[in-house]
């Protein structure tokens, strides 16, 4: 430093002048953020003297006698507001401190006038102290100057001297630049440390501040960050870095030789000797020279081939030479911790990981470690891309390189596509335009299997979006150390032993994998039971079992794990020598991947067994089907986001909120995924645009004068908790900095909540709540950052009105809570507040409350992974809550008055049909705690507490609310972007989804060829597997699958399905089947036509070829009996899955709308008022959003039920509705059906009408016959006549009897023709059904009466029935009825109850309910009970002569029937139908008995016709049937216990007016006439007829409106002959 000395200030200073003898001004304007204007100035200068006064006149006259004006950011701001006071005065030049700082001190990440420890000194805003300290950091800089070496010292002001941000520094300091060559000057001082052929004259001539940065960073030594100012300001900066020390020159001079030497890095990083070669080839030393080179690369390396190895060497090397970062795209959270442990492990520290497993803390420390630059690897998840923290963060830090793991997610003909994937490549761009960087940023992508076609799709995307040019690595995708086999297996117990075999041969480290979630638990504790300890792992389990299962493997405690393919990822276990797959996978790419599991030391070798049959491909279908986002769901989506922005086009909201709008049942696992990748697919077609997650900007004005006063007002203010204080100041000491930040260096200031919380480690409602309490003690100003939305259609008597009705709710809920976990029943609990008077309780109004408590941790719910169960307990005693819960509601009340209030005040702006009102949270609470009150004794109210009432009003809707304390709760922003309301999301915009599904298929029948392949000829499989990967995939399907076999592999569905579903059924039935297009479909079917297969075949054709998923598909019947049948017909055709489809009558259906349990006796009007609520829009979403609605027997609809289906219509603008029925059929018209209604689908909806028209199930003749018939009646529906498919004639026999009484001719005539066969004897009448039943018996024919229970009584009440609940019920202690308890109850009651005649109907019931219901819950069953009809369950296939009513036969057929038609003359068309309906029973023989001659002029040839002129006299068969009415019920009262010991069909005595049974010994009375049967009975002996027997009928419970308990009543059979 010869030439040169200290002076009196410690400051170098040339020989012929001192530098601060030169007379300088430091300057600091304080500027109104919205105004612009200056507020305050400050001005000091060398010889002491200061300004402090917001007048520019006064800093006018403080001005002259100075040549220099020096302060922090002072040239491209503060001098900007000057520039008319500055030309009027002396020359002056701008000395800029904030352009220095980063020069002379590039060690400091910021650059601001201060550091947060020195925030107590003097007043935060007051602009002299400000000057002070650029005077200070000026004086500093002079110094740092100075101190840097000669030649430096002339570089830096060769490169900067021209430049007005640091032209003043030279002058000021007489530092000119010398003539040397810049260039050679460089090199010189710079040799080793950058390339020896950069091309350091371009960059001296374009980027000349650029390159001062970025020398003055390498010359630091030190590896940091580039400042985030300097990225900001000067974004080339860190491409500066890379050309001089990041990019390998060709010649390979000295520099790149020594820092690009991989090899060498290899060793010295990690220890390895050398990199791994895949077939012969170094593909992965080419990768890592590739990414070194700064070239962008796709790598296809096998699972266990050293992908990551490939992107963190470059990684590490780069944050060596250039301090930059590289960013690794990952989809799973799991997988990135294990590879931040890995490298943790290997002692190298500089990678951290972002994501959800974090706590606080965690995440807080990687922010910090990311800023400060401590690290140079960081994984994320592509969700994260909109965080705007992560934005934020990664603008600031020189990034060199996205990695993006598990690239194939790029494309839909990737085995696993995410959507989210797809924004990648714009938050590039985007951070790239943000910093304002030139220079693309470089990608490297990795996959363990891909095609073709998925390479070529992610090389278009990169160039398509990014311009980047993708050089591809591509391994073989089988390895030599790994040997490959399947076995087919039939059963699964074949699987079973085969699984057991193998592995106790092969006794080493076993991966085993399954398909379900439930498998992995169920074989893991059967392996274990047999000896063969192992753990389970799937993707559902509790993230502390997933660990502690899969460290217990990898540290070889145990030797076995069954998992889903959510194990493996990441996991470096280099021993597994075994890895069986149980169920074989759902692709190629995905078999390969687990299955390279085994072996991952290339040493050893490994087997890989598949255990296969064809189920396993129907089970991938099936799950796909499930997993699949259909276009109608994502109509549904945008539906829900148009109805959420009809006034203001951007909303805050959930996921689970938008569901919930779209309908969807929130109980699916995943559906915020879902919800989410339905909203990228609206973004990526142009519909929304999902902003970065930006919650509510807070406190940017701060009132405190300093941190000192600050910190004070903390310590002393009452209002915080010790753990407040802490976060309250280091909240504070974050804004004031941020404030510094944006007015001192230019760089954007940041108060937001999320990245306070990120920053700081302290969680979001923590911050929100310091936030709130510094504005309540007045450290921050109070900001209206909420508005509340009051709309024309809103007054405060409605808002009031939802509050009370929601409030009582509330309360009554509470009186029923529990903190021990339970189950909760809906329906129950809303049929208990109903019957408490809350008459306006729905189950959708319950589940938003239970919501409400469940966000505020008043409640916690679990889910049983293996049962599906949702159990629920209150997180504090009931008082407390009701404490908490009256508190909230007198809140809510005063929040409404104030809203409304302020609405005649202070109205901010307009939007469609609504006002918005601006108001704070600490403005509410001061307010309400202002109000005079009587009860002086209560306490002062919290701001939590009107945190909590404000969400309440949101969350009922009493009040539209955004904006504040909802950040904590609505965690996306979307945009919409298209506004019309009429546009929907289209096929087009869904076809590159649509894409992926369809490869999806193609993948799992791939796979199922493979698999059959490995069987027949091993060489030939695995060149398949070659081809598959290497082949152009067109080519080889062409080459595999030939002629019909391509049709086949685009079916979601195996060949042996399809043909099951679509084969032999006839043309009309498959253009049925097949009609996808439709909206509205009615199908005129005639008696016989297949229209139960139909149907059937159609659900099954709508759930496994037409993405219609099982919850959005609905089926109404008119009887249990009736969807019960099609439940099992869709169980036996389609598998598991049918199980889930809602198949249900329309009055359990409208039960369910309405939240009741339901039974039979109280339907009426339930499907009327549900309609209702339906209009009203009082129903969950969720049960009333359906895509498909079908509806068996759609003739018999009435009109409730007419605009039941309306009301769905409009619901659901897109549903489609197939109705089918018979008008022909239509016969309940006296309760008011009409087929008009399935007639108007056509007329007024414009439906598709398809007939179906052949009889697969009666003979010729009875076809002729019932056509002629039919033809009489008026109006119909089909234009074609029933055709015979069977062509054999059949025998039709009419007799016309000239007598009304035809019991005894039929009887007879049944006793000469019946042999065997099920036969069918069909009367008008249920006495006249009793009379022909006891002459059957009379002539010792087996005889069985289709009967019912009485109307008003129910099949719940039935004594067997009922019996067997209380057993499950004595030994139930979950939800879920277990299979022990279940058949314990079925043998104990078929013990008990071994001679009840009921006995066979209850087995029949509960062999039903076994078949439709795969999981046994008790609720399930009581449902299915109480809705269900005894006549349901007759087993009717069985040879034997039924005898019904013509009413009770519809819907059943059979061989014989014999129909006796007394007095009836078919006038009316109702008469016609029914007649027409007990005709078409008939299969093979039908006889007609009538008294009426309506046949006569209408017999077809070939009919037997006959006239019997005998006359006979009335039957003297009589039985009655006694119900509720003809006995005294208050007799039965304190006999239950000699009730209870007689069973059905058990033999009575009939004495005067009682009967009698024999118990014990003793001759009891166990039955009282009622005065109206003994009237009766009385007329019956005044007309000859005597007892002749009675017995025991049904046993039930009874109970009237004021008895508290039940009763058992005896309704009996009576018999009588004359």
């Amino acid at each position: 430093m010869r030439g040169n000395k200290l002076n009196k200030y410690g400051i170098f200073r040339k020989r012929k002048m001192l530098a601060t003898d030169k007379p300088v001004v430091f300057l600091d304007l304080e500027i109104g953020a919205e105004s612009g204007q200056i507020l305050d100035i400050g001005a000091v200068r060398s010889d002491g003297e200061k300004l402090h006064s917001p007048s520019k006149r006064d800093l006018q006259r403080f001005l002259p006698g100075t040549g220099y004006i020096c302060g922090h950011n002072i040239v491209n701001h503060d001098l900007k507001y000057l520039e008319n006071i500055l030309s009027k005065t002396l020359d002056l030049r701008a000395i800029d401190t904030l352009y220095l700082s980063p020069l002379l001190f590039p060690e400091r990440l910021s650059h601001a006038l201060f550091k947060d420890e020195k925030l107590q000194d003097g007043e935060w805003n007051n602009p002299v102290n400000d000057c002070r300290k650029a005077e200070k950091l000026f004086r500093d800089e002079i110094n740092a100057f100075f101190l840097l070496p000669s030649d430096i010292r002339r570089i830096f002001a060769a490169l900067l001297y021209d430049h007005e941000e640091f032209k003043g520094f030279f002058q000021y300091i007489d530092f000119i630049p010398s003539d040397q060559d810049t260039e050679t000057l460089i090199k010189s001082v710079f040799s080793g440390k950058i390339c020896e052929n950069s091309d350091l004259q371009r960059l001296i001539l374009e980027y000349p501040v650029e390159l001062a940065y970025a020398l003055a960073l390498i010359n630091c030594g030190d590896r940091i960050a580039i400042p985030s100012w300097v990225v900001n300001t000067y974004p080339e900066t860190g491409h500066m870095m890379e050309m001089l020390c990041n990019m390998p020159c060709e010649a390979g001079c000295d520099y790149c030789r020594q820092h690009f030497n991989v090899r060498k890095e290899l060793k010295k990083i990690f220890g390895y000797d050398g990199f791994r070669t895949y077939g012969g080839k170094a593909l992965q030393e080419e990768a890592v020279r590739a990414a070194v080179d700064g070239k962008s690369l796709l790598a296809v390396f096998p699972t266990g081939g050293g992908k990551s190895l490939t992107f963190q060497l470059p990684a590490l090397m780069a944050g060596n030479t250039v301090h930059g970062l590289t960013v690794v795209i990952s989809p799973l959270q799991s997988l990135m911790k294990d590879q931040v442990d890995n490298l943790n492990a290997q002692g190298i520290v500089e990678a951290v990981t972002i994501n959800g497993l974090l706590n606080e803390i965690e995440r807080a420390d990687a922010f910090r470690r990311i800023g400060d630059g401590s690290a140079v690897l960081l994984y994320i998840s592509p969700e994260q891309l909109r965080s705007r923290t992560i934005e934020r963060l990664l603008i600031s830090r020189n990034v060199v390189r996205f990695v993006i793991d598990e690239a194939h997610c790029f494309s839909a003909w990737g085995q696993d596509f995410r959507v989210d994937y797809l924004y990648i490549g714009d938050f590039i761009k985007r951070l790239m335009k943000e910093k304002g960087s030139k220079s693309v940023i470089p990608v490297s992508c990795f996959t363990a299997t891909a095609k073709q076609k998925v390479i070529s799709d992610i090389c278009d995307y990169f160039r398509k979006k990014l311009n980047l040019d993708i050089k591809v690595f591509a391994a073989e995708a089988t390895r030599e150390n790994l040997r490959y086999k399947v076995i087919h297996e039939e059963t699964d117990a074949e699987k079973y032993n085969t699984l057991r075999n193998l592995i106790s041969a092969k006794d080493c480290p076993t991966i085993v994998y399954v398909s379900r979630t439930r498998q992995t638990r169920e074989i893991a504790q059967k392996l274990t039971a047999d000896g063969f300890p192992a753990c389970p792992f799937n993707g559902q389990m509790d993230p502390e079992e997933k660990v502690k299962n899969q460290d217990s493997f990898i540290r070889n405690e145990i030797n076995i794990i069954v998992a889903t393919s959510a194990f493996g990822m990441g996991v470096d276990k280099k021993d597994v020598g075994l890895v069986i797959h149980y169920d074989i996978s759902g692709s190629l790419e995905d078999y390969i991947q687990e299955a390279g599991r085994a072996g991952r030391d290339p040493s050893m070798e490994a087997d890989c067994f598949v255990l296969y049959n064809d189920n396993d491909l129907d089970n991938h279908f099936s799950m796909l089907n499930r997993s699949k986002l259909s276009i109608n769901e994502i109509q549904q989506v945008w539906k829900a986001i148009k109805d959420m922005t009809e006034v203001r086009k951007r909303v805050c909201c959930s996921p689970l909120e938008i569901a919930r709008q779209a309908g969807w049942d929130d109980s699916v696992r995943e559906i915020e995924t879902r919800v989410k990748t339905a909203i990228s697919a609206l973004e990526n077609a142009g519909y929304v645009k999902r902003e970065r997650n930006m919650p509510q900007v807070y406190a940017t004005s701060i009132s405190v004068n300093n941190m000192a006063e600050a910190v004070s007002r903390i310590n002393t203010s009452p209002l915080f908790s010790e753990r407040q204080r802490v976060d309250a100041k280091r909240i504070i000491s974050s804004l004031i900095s941020s404030k510094y930040i944006s007015k001192a260096s230019g760089d954007e200031g940041e108060s937001r909540v999320d990245y306070m919380a990120d920053m700081l480690g302290i969680e979001r409602k923590d911050v929100i709540n310091a936030i709130n309490l510094m504005r309540q003690e007045g450290l921050l100003n109070d900001e209206r950052d909420m508005s509340a939305y009051i709309f024309d259609t809103d007054t405060e008597k409605r808002s009031k009105m939802i509050l009370d009705r929601f409030s009582k709710l509330e309360k009554f809920m509470l009186s029923q809570s529990a903190e021990e976990w339970h189950t909760l029943n809906f329906k129950e609990l809303n049929e208990d507040a109903q019957a408490d008077g809350l008459k306006t309780s729905s189950v959708k109004n319950i589940r938003t409350i239970l919501y409400y408590h469940i966000i505020n941790n008043y409640v916690q719910k679990r889910m049983d992974q293996d049962t599906g169960i949702t159990e629920f307990s209150a997180t504090m005693p009931t008082a407390q809550l009701l404490e908490r819960y009256s508190r909230r509601i007198d809140i809510c009340r005063f929040i409404i008055d104030f809203l409304y209030k302020k609405t005649g005040d202070e109205i901010i702006g307009y939007g469609r049909d609504g006002k918005k009102v601006l108001f704070s949270i600490v403005e509410l609470y001061k307010e309400y705690n202002d109000i005079p009150r009587i009860d002086t004794y209560k306490e002062r109210i919290a701001l939590k507490d009107v945190e909590d009432a404000l969400l309440y009003l949101s969350k009922i809707g009493a009040l539209r609310l955004e904006g504040g304390f909802l950040v904590l709760y609505n965690r996306m922003e979307i945009k919409r972007l298209v506004v019309d309301n009429r546009i929907k999301y289209k096929v087009d915009d869904y076809r590159f989804l649509d894409d992926f599904y369809k490869h999806k298929i193609q993948q799992i029948h791939i796979v199922g060829e493979y698999a059959n392949m490995m069987v027949r000829d091993y060489n030939a499989a695995l060149q398949f597997v070659h081809d598959y990967f290497q082949m152009d995939f067109r080519k080889f399907i062409a080459k595999y699958f030939k002629g019909e076999r391509v049709n086949e592999i685009n079916r979601n569905i195996t060949l042996k399905k399809y043909n099951r579903i679509f084969g032999e059924l006839s043309d009309t039935q498959l253009n049925i089947i097949n009609d996808a297009e439709s909206k509205y479909i009615v199908v005129a079917a005639g008696p016989g036509s297949g229209k139960t297969r139909v149907l059937v075949h159609k659900l099954a054709s709508l759930l496994m070829l037409e993405d219609v998923k099982n919850e959005q598909l609905l089926m109404l019947t008119f009887s249990r009996a009736a969807a019960v049948e099609f439940k099992k017909r869709l169980i036996s055709l389609i598998g598991r899955a049918a199980y889930f489809v809602e198949i249900k009558t329309f009055h359990s259906y409208c039960f369910d709308l309405i939240g009741k349990t339901g039974n039979l006796e109280d339907i009426k009007d339930v499907v009327k008022n549900a309609a209702v609520m339906i209009e009203r829009g009082e129903v969950e979403q969720g049960k009333i959003t359906k895509n498909v609605l079908v509806i068996d027997e759609a003739q018999d609809m009435d009109e409730n039920e007419f605009r039941l289906l309306e009301a769905l219509m409009r619901k659901n603008d897109d549903m489609r509705v197939i109705a089918v029925g018979d008008d022909d059929q239509n016969i309940y018209q006296f309760r008011g059906s009409d087929s008009k209604y399935l007639r108007s689908l056509i007329d007024e909806h414009g439906a598709v009408k398809y007939e179906m028209t052949e009889n697969h199930r009666s003979k010729a003749d009875i076809v002729k016959l019932s056509n002629a018939f039919a033809g009489l009646i008026s109006h119909r529906m089909k234009e074609s006549a029933v055709r015979a498919v069977r062509q054999e004639r059949g025998n039709v026999v009419i007799v016309q009897h000239c007598c009304s009484f035809m019991e005894e001719p039929l009887v007879h005539d049944i006793v000469d023709r019946h042999s065997s066969g099920r036969v069918c004897v069909l009367t008008n009448t249920n006495d006249e059904a009793l009379r022909i039943m006891g002459l059957l018996k009379r002539q010792g024919v087996r005889t069985k009466l289709i009967q019912s229970l009485d109307d008003s009584v129910s099949l719940y009440n039935l004594v067997e029935v009922r019996y067997f609940l209380k057993v499950i019920d004595r030994n139930l202690q979950t939800p879920a009825i277990p299979d022990a308890v279940w058949e314990e109850a079925k043998m104990s009651l078929m013990r008990v109850y071994s001679e009840s005649e009921c006995l066979e109907n209850c087995k029949n019931m509960i062999r039903d309910f076994e078949m439709v219901y795969p999981m046994k819950y008790r609720n399930d069953l009581e449902e299915f009970i109480r809705q269900s009809r005894y006549e349901d369950f007759y087993d009717d296939k069985r040879e034997a002569v039924y005898v019904s009513t013509i009413h009770k036969s519809k819907g059943r057929e059979f061989d014989v029937v014999y129909m006796m038609l007394k007095g009836i003359s078919a006038i009316t068309d109702e008469e016609k139908r029914k007649i027409y309906v007990g005709m078409t029973r008939a299969k093979d023989e039908l006889y007609i008995h009538c008294d009426t001659g309506m046949f006569k002029d209408m017999i077809p040839d070939g009919i037997e016709y006959t006239v019997d002129r005998e006359m006979y006299t009335e039957s003297g068969e009589v039985t009655i049937q006694l119900g509720y009415r003809d006995v005294v019920l208050d007799f039965f009262k304190g006999r239950k216990r000699d009730i209870f010991r007689m069973r059905s069909g058990n033999e009575l005595f009939v004495s005067g007016d009682h009967i009698y049974a024999d118990i014990d010994g003793r001759r009891i009375k166990v039955v009282k006439f009622s005065k109206g049967f003994r009237e009766r009975l009385e007329k019956l002996y005044n007309k000859g007829y005597h007892l002749v027997s009675s017995k025991v009928r049904f046993i039930v419970a009874w109970k009237g409106k004021t008895d508290e308990e039940e009763t058992a009543v005896l309704l009996p059979d009576i018999s009588f002959r004359r």
